[in-house]
């Protein structure tokens, strides 16, 4: 008889900060693309969100918050896209991450 093997995934690491939307959205639930959004931005390698909030708006999502990161070139409406194939209408304040 052939041994089964299970594929452990690692566990994403909770937000400290995320509303509880954000770490776990239930299929169908009102505001799933706003809590989708955020935890992939929250969660994002290289991205320190003090503060965000994800709207949807007419045009797509609006992105509210504050950003640590390094990356000046950084385009979240490019993020965004990738993530959710929807437009961004960005309103998030970037400043550089604090040296460790």
């Amino acid at each position: 008889m052939p041994q089964r093997t299970k594929t452990l995934l690692p566990k994403p690491s909770p937000v400290a900060n995320a509303p509880a939307c954000a770490q776990s959205p239930v299929k169908g639930q009102p505001h799933e693309l706003e809590c989708l959004i955020q935890r992939r931005l929250q969660t994002h390698a290289g991205l320190k969100f003090t503060r965000l909030t994800v709207h949807q708006c007419p045009q797509g999502v609006c992105l509210e918050g504050l950003l640590e990161a390094n990356d000046q070139g950084l385009d979240l409406c490019d993020v965004v896209r990738e993530i959710a194939g929807v437009k961004a209408i960005n309103h998030v304040v970037m400043r550089p991450a604090m040296p460790k």
